[in-house]
């Protein structure tokens, strides 16, 4: 069975490039803090750390490197965009591992035009910042060994003779448990063809099953079956959040946000979904997830919003999130019970307002121009935490964010760090009076805040709120 192999290497590492540009060509390192002790998952080329490394030794070979917290709801979802891209060109598509993916091209050459035109056609689907690879086989272990030995947007074919193509390549590819890699290197089997070369007998025999599987997969004969993914037509829309927070209200403003944008997707209009998902990144632990199913398909954003504000008020995440995805998936095209949730009048204000961001949008290059806020937590000691501003326009992309978000400001210091002068444009605004101080210390955020702030009447007869981060050693005017 002719069988291509897509591979991305360093996945999580490029995946977080690509959201962090600014890490540039630092050194870096993801770390996953799920077990008893830190261990490297991935690093960027050129680093030598070996996944598996604990973070303490990791630190000492390279300490300059950038330590990153592992993301693996995002990462996840980055793979799962290059499946979908292949699903595009073949519907026969096994998820084998992060990074990895094996299609089935048997038949497929024609519709492309060849093998070749065909390979390309896998490479280009791929979004081109992952650098992908292909190879190609017949089995799924010669091509991954073929797609581990092609350059970035390259590909190579595994030839007649796959034995001979795969003799120089290490054992350390064969997926066979790690005691059974390391007894090979100790009886001097350190390449594939050094087992290929060895008598079956005496490789089953010291190794058991293992060791057959080894020998003949060293060989190039590789006859497991591919498994496809399930196509299951989904919508999923995501956004950050402006902070870290716990606040169920926040949690539900996101929640609306991306329900409004999702339903808004021509592709589901006059459609009915079945189940939402709803997945959060929480910072240093495992993704919070929540599956909910509907008794009756829905097809208006509402109606779905009452359903996952009802299901979240009972099971709210208990930990800081950091963002929020959520996935409608289970469509149908038949009708379900509709709620009569909206008077008439308030349809006709709703359609009114989105007419007149539309029209905003065409003067502010597609930006979102209407926000609506929403307090999340008027307790919160962190002005910016206590309301959000989410977008009106139902399809745009326009994220939440803060209402009173927090300006970087310069500011000449008394010598205990009272704000005596405040730069504003091209000139400093003396203080003239404080008349208010104070001060917190949020040390048990996830990112925790140390803040003093100060109410200041600036010479010009302007009063602002001027506050020192004391973690960061930086001044900041809150809000304008």
């Amino acid at each position: 069975m002719k069988i291509a192999c897509a591979l991305i290497t360093h996945l999580r590492i490029k995946a977080e490039l690509k959201r962090q540009p600014h890490l540039g060509d630092l050194p870096t390192i993801i770390v996953d803090r799920s077990h008893t002790r830190p261990l490297v998952i991935d690093s960027s080329p050129g680093v030598a750390v070996a996944p598996g490394t604990t973070l303490e030794q990791a630190l000492a070979l390279r300490p300059n490197a950038v330590t990153l917290e592992a993301d693996e709801s995002h990462y996840r979802r980055v793979s799962r965009q290059a499946l979908n891209a292949l699903l595009g060109v073949s519907d026969r598509v096994e998820d084998a591992d992060l990074g990895v993916a094996y299609v089935g091209i048997d038949g497929l050459e024609q519709m492309y035009g060849g093998e070749a035109r065909l390979v390309t056609t896998l490479l280009n689907a791929i979004p081109r910042w992952l650098n992908p690879r292909i190879g190609v086989g017949e089995g799924k272990f010669p091509a991954l060994v073929a797609a581990r030995a092609s350059q970035a947007m390259g590909a190579t074919r595994v030839p007649p003779d796959p034995a001979a193509f795969l003799a120089p390549h290490p054992v350390d590819l064969l997926p066979v448990s790690p005691g059974t890699r390391e007894a090979l290197h100790r009886f001097g089997l350190h390449t594939l063809g050094h087992i290929a070369a060895m008598p079956p007998a005496l490789v089953v025999d010291r190794f058991g099953h293992e060791g057959w599987q080894a020998w003949s997969l060293a060989r190039g004969n590789d006859d497991s079956l591919l498994i496809p993914l399930r196509h299951e037509e989904a919508v999923m829309e995501r956004t950050s959040l402006p902070f870290s927070s716990t606040s169920l209200e926040l949690l539900q403003v996101a929640s609306d946000t991306l329900l409004r944008r999702a339903y808004a997707r021509p592709e589901i209009r006059g459609r009915y979904a079945g189940k939402v998902h709803l997945e959060c990144a929480v910072f240093r632990a495992a993704p919070w997830q929540k599956s909910i199913a509907f008794q009756e398909g829905v097809n208006h954003w509402e109606r779905a919003s009452f359903i996952v504000r009802s299901r979240l008020e009972v099971e709210p995440p208990e930990v800081p999130i950091d963002d929020l995805s959520l996935t409608l998936a289970d469509f149908t095209g038949e009708s379900g019970a509709q709620l009569g949730l909206l008077p008439e009048a308030r349809e006709t204000r709703q359609q009114q307002l989105a007419e007149v961001e539309r029209r905003l949008q065409t003067r502010s290059a597609g930006t979102s121009a209407l926000y609506r806020v929403v307090n999340v937590a008027p307790w919160h000691p962190v002005p910016e935490m206590r309301a959000v501003q989410a977008p009106m326009d139902q399809a745009g992309a326009g994220g939440i964010r803060p209402l009173m978000a927090p300006v970087p400001v310069m500011v000449r210091e008394h010598p205990d760090h009272r704000p005596e002068a405040v730069r504003v444009g091209a000139h400093w605004r003396r203080v003239d009076r404080i008349a208010e101080r104070w001060s917190f210390d949020l040390w048990w955020l996830p990112r925790p805040l140390t803040r003093t702030y100060y109410r200041v009447d600036r010479e010009d007869g302007r009063q602002v709120v001027l506050f020192r981060d004391q973690r960061e050693d930086r001044w900041y005017q809150q809000g304008h």
